[in-house]
């Protein structure tokens, strides 16, 4: 098998029980901190970065997340589905995933995150340090020719997929270096040596995946279908192969998170709104798609969210230089 710079996000916040990082957050993951046993003085450092021309029709960003001072301890992160998938390198402390399929997993050191089609959990103690890629749509699928739709709820060693020297020298390097901005591009070399022999171009699949996630899941799928000249079953088999859920439920996932960045900050929200700018048919399927996706009503959400607009401003994105 084949195997953009934020200005930093620094937070000091004193936690209250529940405290819901949207999805502006940590490479686009719908977070929201469930518990702390930190509440003073706890600082984290988020940094993105966007990737050269080549590789954005493949990859979202690259991102580094860090504890500065204090470990946390008995930290729960919970995120609904996002639509991303992503290979990550955690240098920190061992944390667990908890989701429909595992109670209690320890998270490998070096590994391949598939989709999720269920909210999870991450439960941290210790020293937060955390590298990722976060791959477009299909990204990860186009690049390395890998069955994206085996990897759904799983998180996948590395070790299995590439070569074990590949992975020793990323973690290495990421472990030893400080600088974000040298570590996200330690990441981008990797992508670059793994694909230099047979690096693709973007084809109808990539362009319908990333349309989905530009329009934030907001179209009409037919004509989706239409434009990539294909049978709708051909396009769904196709599509499934290489995103690892169907263009319908994509392009939901995608939708929620866009709600999720529009009420994100605000000290008050308009549903009706919402519900109008989001496309929605009626509030009933708004609502049920809140649930299902988020595990809480619409005002829950906002409620719990309103909290960390106190304390942290959404960054903005800058390529790697």
């Amino acid at each position: 098998m084949k195997p953009g710079l934020t200005s930093p996000l620094y937070s000091n916040l004193s936690c209250p029980e529940l405290i819901l990082l949207p999805a502006f957050l940590l490479s686009y993951f719908l977070l929201f901190i469930v518990k702390s046993d930190i509440y003073d003085n706890r600082k984290m450092r988020y940094e993105k970065f966007l990737p050269q021309k080549r590789l954005e029709p493949f990859i979202e960003c690259y991102f580094i997340w860090q504890s500065l001072n204090d470990p946390v301890q008995n930290m729960i992160v919970e995120s609904p589905p996002t639509g991303f998938c992503s290979i990550v390198i955690n240098t920190g402390d061992p944390y667990f995933l908890q989701n429909k399929k595992y109670e209690h997993l320890q998270v490998p050191a070096a590994f391949l995150s598939g989709q999720a089609i269920y909210s999870y959990k991450l439960l941290l103690n210790g020293r937060i340090s955390i590298a990722g890629i976060v791959f477009k749509p299909s990204g990860l699928s186009s690049l390395f020719n890998l069955p994206v739709y085996e990897f759904t709820e799983e998180r996948i060693d590395l070790y299995k997929i590439f070569k074990k020297a590949d992975i020793d020298e990323l973690f290495l390097s990421i472990q030893k270096e400080e600088v974000s901005a040298e570590k996200a591009k330690l990441l981008e070399a990797f992508i670059l040596k793994n694909t230099e022999e047979n690096f693709p171009e973007p084809d109808s699949i990539d362009q319908a995946a990333n349309k989905i996630v530009s329009t934030n899941g907001m179209l009409n799928i037919n004509k989706l279908i239409e434009e990539a000249y294909m049978s709708r079953r051909n396009f769904e088999r196709k599509f499934f192969k290489r995103v690892g859920l169907s263009p319908k439920y994509y392009a939901r996932i995608r939708r929620m998170s866009y709600i999720g960045n529009l009420i994100a900050g605000k000290s008050t929200v308009d549903w009706s709104d919402v519900f109008y700018n989001c496309e929605y048919y009626d509030q009933s399927h708004f609502i049920k798609d809140f649930i299902e996706f988020t595990g809480r009503s619409p005002q829950k959400y906002f409620e719990e969210n309103r909290e960390l607009s106190k304390y942290v401003d959404k960054p903005t994105s800058k390529p790697l230089n």
